[in-house]
């Protein structure tokens, strides 16, 4: 089965939010809390079964220490 177009993107969201968290040696648990959300939400946009608001994003980055934009950047795309 195809996935379309938007399904693609929240899932690379997802894991580019997995792959900051990871590079900054943070469990999903440590991401939790200082997000100030709740695991099984965190673990529900980084696997892409969930479309994150912009203020869930907002959280996320703001405790990545990231700029919003830094989602967006995928490595597999021609820059």
């Amino acid at each position: 089965m195809a996935f379309s177009k938007d399904v693609l993107f929240i899932k690379k969201v997802g894991h580019q939010i997995k792959t900051f968290r990871k590079s900054q040696d943070m469990t999903q648990f440590d991401l939790a809390i200082k997000s100030g959300m709740e695991e099984n939400a965190l673990q529900r946009i980084e696997v892409g079964r969930t479309n994150p608001t912009i203020k869930t994003l907002l959280k996320i980055t703001c405790a990545l220490e990231i700029e919003m934009f830094e989602l967006f950047m995928f490595s597999d795309e021609k820059k």
